[in-house]
């Protein structure tokens, strides 16, 4: 059931739920939040990596993009010829990932390798905490 098959006499009563409603509305949509696996490991106090179970997919059908302090990762499987496929058990469905990076966080690389991506990540020093002499220009 989706949230536009309910009555508008329903939604007034909730003025200025709209919000909550656009939330819940993008949790139904999210149903494979959980796919592709991923592991996020800190290395040292500077270095991350954000390890994702990719099995099946080559580098052309995952593209990854990193704005505003989000990195996305998708993922859009090709379709295979199934016509001599008795029986199709593995799954090779598209995804997207998203993480909310600190904006220290810069992603160096990102490599595939026996179906794992593996993406580095690494944390700036923060500029914005050193003082900056700002020098006074005479006319």
């Amino acid at each position: 059931m989706s949230f536009n098959s309910i009555p508008p006499l329903i939604f007034r009563s909730f003025i200025g739920f709209d919000e909550l409603f656009e939330e819940i509305s993008k949790l139904n949509q999210n149903k494979n939040q959980n796919y592709p696996a991923f592991d996020v490991l800190k290395i040292d106090e500077k270095k991350y990596e954000i390890h994702l179970a990719v099995a099946g997919f080559d580098n052309d059908e995952i593209d990854i993009i990193y704005m505003n302090n989000i990195l996305s990762i998708k993922g859009k499987k090709n379709q295979e010829n199934t016509k001599n496929v008795i029986h199709k058990g593995i799954a090779l469905r598209s995804f997207e990932k998203k993480f909310n990076l600190d904006p220290l966080i810069e992603v160096v690389e990102a490599k595939l390798s026996q179906g794992m991506l593996v993406i580095n990540l690494i944390k700036k020093d923060p500029e914005i905490i050193k003082p900056k002499k700002i020098e006074i220009n005479l006319k």
